[in-house]
């Protein structure tokens, strides 16, 4: 992604901000400040997914209960990442799980026998016990993804969705995954390319111990999503974050005119969903 590109009307303090955000320095500290403010902000828990979301090409929509709508193309590329993989009655770990939403969605719509949502961000696993907290086969803790604290051999399903390309060592993430899966155990992901980072998932699971099962190429599923779910996001956006922040907000979330939504758009950023196995 080119850091010289930047939504029509930002102001030179949003310029900054967002050349910030696209730093190889923010990968980390960064995005993890954002997550605990955004935790913050959302006083009315009206953010449960962070992720960009999947529309298909054919318009075809996954079934879902009223209360889930709001969420559809966000639930929508939970859905495309885990349909490939028997999840009823499994233990699934989710590393990187936000706000909950989707760990929700796949222990309520899927049921597994245990799922547990790992994140790094203390905001966000508070919010997402306090929001879940009626799902009895639904956990969430807060953990490294660099340094997963569970026992080797512990799940049967390993997803992570739009988190691994935050992580400082993809590779060391990926050992981590190994380690954790049972022999024949799945491994899910849902991650983009950002040169900008050096971030190039297809490469370190190459060279990871994981052995790839199927790759599925979704960048205009993404793109069209983001578009699709614009105006709702940015009514969101209005009225969460402070307006010296809007701009920011708006790069974030992908909002159509972003930075972010055009490298999608163009293919700059291609965006895969992976499926792997522990042999």
């Amino acid at each position: 992604m080119k850091q010289d590109m930047y939504p029509a009307g930002t102001n030179p303090v949003h310029s900054a901000v967002v050349k910030l955000f696209y730093s190889r320095a923010a990968r980390h500290l960064f995005t993890n400040a954002w997550y605990s403010l955004l935790s913050n902000l959302d006083r009315g828990a009206a953010i449960r997914f962070l992720n960009y979301g999947y529309a298909s090409p054919d318009g075809e929509q996954v079934a879902l209960q009223a209360v889930d709508e709001p969420d559809r193309y966000a639930i929508q590329l939970y859905h495309h990442v885990v349909s490939g993989t028997a999840i009823a009655g499994k233990d699934v770990l989710e590393v990187g799980s936000g706000r909950g939403g989707g760990a929700s969605y796949v222990a309520r719509y899927l049921h597994p026998r245990s799922y547990t949502g790992l994140d790094i961000c203390k905001p966000a696993i508070r919010f997402s016990k306090a929001r879940y907290a009626d799902q009895d086969n639904l956990a969430f803790r807060v953990g490294d993804a660099l340094s997963l604290p569970f026992a080797n051999d512990s799940f049967d399903v390993v997803i992570n969705v739009e988190s691994a390309q935050h992580y400082g060592d993809m590779g060391r993430f990926l050992d981590e995954v190994h380690r954790v899966l049972r022999p024949g155990g799945d491994f899910l992901m849902a991650c983009f390319e950002d040169p900008s980072k050096d971030v190039f998932p297809r490469e370190c699971l190459a060279r990871s111990r994981l052995r790839l099962v199927k790759e599925d190429d979704i960048t205009a599923n993404v793109a069209r999503a983001l578009e699709l779910d614009g105006a709702r996001r940015t009514a969101l956006a209005v009225e969460i974050v402070p307006r010296p922040l809007l701009g920011l907000s708006h790069e974030f979330a992908g909002i159509p005119g972003t930075q972010l939504h055009a490298s999608f758009a163009n293919g700059e950023c291609p965006y895969y969903c992976f499926t792997c196995r522990k042999d």
